[in-house]
């Protein structure tokens, strides 16, 4: 019986015929099996329906000998019990005696089934419809790019922008979140990369755990909280008006403009942002972007007269995602070539024309105090930024190169011999 896993540290026990203990397991069905999984360690992989009939008839406490008879008059083979364990433990299915399941709910599981309940959405409704009324009626509200300028010291726009969005960006991976444990399963959030850009990551592998249809909301859930901020900024600065400063008004404005990139960014699904999961999903394929760049690769190989890439071992595209990847890598590399074209035309002269406006203030004896602040805010920012990525960049590298290494020692197997484990889901 082949089986599509993952790496785990768990023992195996012996080959004997007495039952065994599991842990609390979720079986969603997919085309290519059935997806088993531990939602609490994010461990899935795919199984055929015998074996995951095996795993549902181990979990009712059916001994391991009376399993692998059924499963020979059923497949007209023997079950390979060792191995089968094996797969079970390298998995983390396996519980050991005395060994306790995870107790209660995720944390925050209330919060997220509130988030998102009835009474909520109206309201998120009834503050979009609002919001978009006033658009409607002041032009002056209408998302535009004068919003950032909402200070004549220009100083203050990159340090107040970057701040205010800090906790915008929490708003937003935290609905991906909550949209998550409102369904009882576990996330986490990162900082990760994709191309030159930084992004914020909410990681939610036990997805895996429940059907497709029900994986639209968390992988949407960011884009609702950006709406529902744009509206909410926006109704707030038509409030403030009038009331205090006018800069406070502006100010609204300005976040509500970062909050509409942020959701233009989504469209850009070819560095496997929100829209890109929902795609992906709806297509049912499971790792349609590598295999993409895979194409992508053999493709350019073939052109150069190369020989062809090597597929990575623990690559299991299926299928689907093979066929799809015949017209989704024309996508990405259009995408990419967008995403270097934009860098080389707006953005290296921009910031070449940023750099040389800094040295002609910090060489001019005579600028004013605001253009020195300015001109410090400016480098202290892109430190920053580019700081950041470095980092970032090195630690996926590193992190890339361990995984590399573990899977090497681990595909020698106990005897110098590969196991039968096909790889990672």
């Amino acid at each position: 019986m082949t089986v599509t896993s993952s790496d785990g540290t768990t023992t195996a026990p012996d080959g004997g015929g007495g039952a065994v203990l599991l842990h609390k397991l979720t079986m969603i069905p997919e085309d290519d099996g059935v997806m088993v999984g531990r939602p609490d360690t994010a461990s899935y992989a795919v199984f055929p329906e015998e074996g995951a009939e095996a795993l549902r008839m181990l979990e009712a406490g059916v001994p391991v000998a009376e399993v692998a008879a059924w499963y020979e008059r059923t497949c007209g083979e023997p079950l390979d019990v060792d191995d089968f364990l094996d797969v079970l433990a390298d998995l983390g299915f396996l519980r050991g005696n005395g060994e306790d399941e995870p107790a209660g709910p995720v944390r925050w599981q209330r919060l997220g089934a509130w988030t998102f309940s009835w009474p909520a959405w109206l309201v998120y409704l009834a503050l979009m419809v609002t919001a978009a009324a006033w658009m409607i009626r002041d032009s002056s509200l209408r998302p535009s790019y004068h919003d950032v300028f909402f200070t004549d010291h220009l100083a203050l726009i990159p340090i107040a922008l970057t701040v205010v969005q800090i906790p915008c960006i929490l708003v937003h991976e935290g609905y991906h979140a909550l949209s998550g444990r409102r369904l009882g399963l576990p996330s986490t959030l990162t900082i990760s990369r994709r191309l030159y850009y930084l992004v914020a990551e909410t990681r939610l592998d036990s997805l895996f755990s429940v059907e497709r249809k029900r994986r639209y909301l968390p992988f949407v859930a960011g884009m609702l909280a950006d709406a529902v901020l744009i509206s909410g900024l926006t109704l707030l600065a038509v409030a403030l008006r009038g009331h205090g400063p006018a800069w406070i008004s502006a100010l609204m404005l300005a976040i509500s403009f970062t909050c509409v990139m942020r959701l233009l960014w989504q469209f850009m699904f070819y560095l496997e942002t929100d829209l890109y999961y929902v795609l992906t999903n709806a297509l049912r394929c499971s790792d349609l972007q590598n295999a993409a760049r895979f194409q992508v690769r053999t493709l350019f190989r073939r052109w150069t007269r190369r020989p062809p890439p090597v597929a990575d071992p623990d690559a299991e595209w299926s299928d689907r995602d093979r066929r799809m990847a015949r017209w989704y890598a024309p996508m990405l590399v259009v995408g990419y070539g967008f995403s270097l074209g934009s860098l080389l035309w707006a953005g290296i002269p921009t910031t070449v024309h940023f750099w040389s406006q800094i040295n002609n203030r910090f060489s001019d004896s005579g600028t004013a105090t605001s253009g020195i602040l300015d001109a410090i805010s400016f480098v202290g920012l892109t430190a920053l930024q580019f700081g950041l990525l470095l980092y970032v960049t090195v630690r996926d590298r590193r992190a890339a190169k361990e995984s590399r290494g573990d899977s090497e020692r681990e595909e020698e197997g106990p005897n110098g011999q590969e196991p039968e484990i096909a790889g990672v889901a």
